[in-house]
């Protein structure tokens, strides 16, 4: 860790951090929700990737995490990460400018490719971004840092989604004979680089942090790091603790696919479903925060199961609930409050048990499972739409799935103190 580096928690370089990630979560929504919204139900390119075409752009999304999380995770250990940041930022500004491009000449694979490319700079980008906040505040810290970076990321979640969704809607709007013509088909383009631009600004008043492990060897193969990290994790509860963390990209990955759709399920604009997911968004950020201020190394357990069995019964009631937008909101709302106390305790758990000359290599070996289980999640909802299952209806598998996790991680029950153990004690 470098010794430069500020150590309280609301210092100029977690600033600048919680800043740069905000934009970049907010673009990576821009994009992918624009392309959701663009290949849902009865939009102009339903039919461009097949039945289910979210599936499609959500496996497309998760690919490059799955291959370059850990050799991103290498390379953030190498490195210094906030060099890498500012390198990566960099060529997100390119990249934005062909999202622009492939968006206003009407290219559904040309919009594609665009998501592929803006997916592998935040591949590189994400164990970059976790292991640097364990150098930039104290490990006492560290469950309020991630409360805080969680918070902001489902703002930005919220922003990028609204945004999608009114820039999708004017954009579909302005389709002439099947292509997208006046001004509003550069809408995605314009979108895209303004919050490109200002994460790129933002990156620039990072400090300047010292590589934790520069002898560190390249190896270009990303599966052989995984692999050997995973064999460090199992050693001790490090892989217990990231397999219960990628979890929850299972469970978000396959909720965004299913969002868009509400906008026939329910008979609205695409604009009034990003509103659906602003709810679930801002609510799961609440649920960080109070879950990060809640946490403590003894309640972390209890507020995991607590968690996954609030997520299945929220789900179990969205799959069996009437076409009410007011009803799904609420218990969008409800279902993303539980979910902070699901997914803080494992993240902070994961930051302070990975140790420092290999924290880069350990999340984003833990990055790349998430997407892994992500893909997982886009594979299931695009099997479960083939085989004729309602969008809304595959809640009621989210919730199967959550209650078994709830009964995984529930607490041992403690066992009464025997007379011989009371007398050593």
């Amino acid at each position: 860790m470098s010794a430069a580096a500020p150590r309280g928690l609301w210092n100029r370089g977690f600033v600048s951090l919680l800043a740069t990630q905000f934009f970049e979560a907010a673009s990576d929504n821009v994009i992918k929700g624009t392309l959701s919204f663009a290949v849902a139900f009865g939009a102009p390119w339903e039919h461009a990737f097949g039945t289910g075409g979210n599936g499609i752009v959500g496996l497309v999304f998760v690919l490059p995490f799955i291959l370059l999380s850990a050799f991103g995770g290498r390379i953030a250990d190498r490195h210094s990460k906030s060099r890498v940041t500012v390198v990566l930022k960099t060529v997100s500004l390119a990249v934005a400018a062909f999202t622009a491009f492939e968006f206003a000449r009407g290219s559904a694979w040309g919009a594609l490719a665009a998501l592929a490319a803006f997916s592998t700079v935040s591949a590189f980008f994400g164990p970059v971004k976790y292991g640097m906040i364990a150098e930039l505040v104290d490990e006492d810290q560290l469950a309020r840092a991630n409360g805080i970076v969680n918070m902001s990321t489902n703002v930005a979640v919220i922003v990028g989604m609204l945004v999608a969704g009114i820039v999708a809607h004017r954009w579909k709007g302005g389709f002439v004979d099947g292509a997208p013509a006046g001004d509003s088909a550069w809408l995605p383009g314009i979108a895209m680089c303004a919050a490109v631009a200002l994460g790129f600004v933002t990156c620039l008043t990072l400090p300047r942090l010292a590589p934790q492990n520069p002898g560190l060897p390249v190896d270009l193969n990303p599966f052989r790091t995984y692999v050997a990290t995973i064999r460090e994790m199992a050693r001790g509860p490090l892989l217990a603790t990231a397999l219960a963390w990628t979890f929850f990209y299972f469970v978000a990955a396959t909720v965004l696919l299913i969002l868009p759709d509400y906008s026939a399920f329910l008979g609205i604009a695409d604009d009034e479903t990003s509103y659906l997911m602003a709810a679930l968004a801002v609510s799961i950020g609440t649920g960080c925060v109070v879950a990060a201020y809640l946490d403590a190394p003894h309640r972390r357990r209890a507020f995991v199961t607590a968690g996954a069995a609030g997520l299945a019964l929220g789900f179990a009631a969205m799959g069996l609930a009437p076409p009410s937008f007011g009803i799904t909101a609420a218990l969008l709302a409800a279902s993303g409050l539980v979910a902070g106390f699901y997914i803080i305790p494992l993240q902070s758990a994961l930051q302070a048990l990975a140790p420092d000359d290999a924290r880069g290599r350990v999340l984003g070996t833990a990055n790349g499972l998430s997407f892994v289980m992500g893909g997982v999640g886009s594979a299931l909802f695009l099997a479960l739409r083939q085989a004729g299952l309602p969008s809304n209806r595959i809640f009621l598998v989210l919730a199967g799935c959550c209650a078994a996790m709830a009964i995984i991680t529930r607490p041992a029950p403690s066992r009464p103190s025997t007379p011989a153990s009371g007398a050593r004690g």
